[in-house]
C-alpha cells in the first residue's frame, strides 16, 4: 500500500452553481451539498462522481452521484475518470472511511476549500485489481445490507398489522 495526497489521485474542483429558480420539473438530477436538490434541463457531468459536501453543518460528508447529472458548487468533486491506476468505486469507499474534519475551516459557516482537501493523505493499494476487489466486496456488503433492511421493514410492517388486528379485537386469541 502507499500513501498519496488526494490531488495525486483525482482532480478536485467545485462546479458552477445554478440558481434554484432555474430548476425544472424533470430532467437531470441536481446535486447540492446533501444529495439531490432538484432537476435541470442539462448536465455538467456525464459519469457518476464522488463528491464531498463543502458547505454547512454536514461539511465533509462523502456522496456518490448518478451518471448524467448537474453537480453544484456546494460539493467538491473528486474526479478520477482519467486515472488508470485508481478504481473509482474504491475511491468512493475509501473516502467514506475518512475523517475530513481537519479539512474544515470556519465555525459559523463551516466549509471545505480545495487546498486542505487536496493535501489530505490517504492510504491505498498500489494494484488497481486489489482496489477493485475491495470495492466489489464492499458493494456486495451494501447490497446485502439493503436486502436485510428491506426484509426487516417487511417484518416490522407485518408485526404492526398483526398488532392492529389484535388490539382492535378483529382477531381474538383463544
Amino acid at each position: 500500500w502507499e500513501v498519496k495526497r488526494l490531488d495525486e489521485l483525482a482532480f478536485l474542483y467545485q462546479p458552477q452553481t445554478i440558481s434554484a429558480q432555474l430548476f425544472t420539473e424533470a430532467g437531470f438530477p441536481v446535486y447540492g451539498a446533501n444529495g439531490v436538490v432538484g432537476f435541470y434541463h442539462s448536465s455538467n457531468h456525464k459519469t457518476w462522481q464522488v463528491t464531498v459536501t463543502c458547505r454547512g453543518s454536514t461539511c465533509g460528508t462523502v456522496n456518490r452521484t448518478v451518471d448524467e447529472c448537474w453537480i453544484t458548487g456546494n460539493a467538491m468533486v473528486l474526479n478520477c475518470d482519467s486515472s488508470q491506476s485508481l478504481n473509482k468505486d474504491f475511491l468512493y469507499y475509501l473516502m467514506l472511511a475518512q475523517d475530513l474534519s481537519d479539512c474544515i475551516t470556519g465555525t459559523g459557516q463551516p466549509q471545505i476549500v480545495r487546498a486542505p482537501l487536496s493535501a489530505f493523505k490517504v492510504c491505498l493499494p498500489i494494484n488497481s485489481d486489489e482496489q477493485a476487489t475491495i470495492a466489489n466486496t464492499l458493494s456486495d456488503m451494501d447490497a446485502e445490507l439493503i436486502a436485510l433492511e428491506a426484509r426487516r421493514d417487511k417484518t416490522r410492517n407485518i408485526k404492526q398489522a398483526m398488532m392492529q388486528e389484535l388490539l382492535t379485537g378483529k382477531t381474538r386469541l383463544v
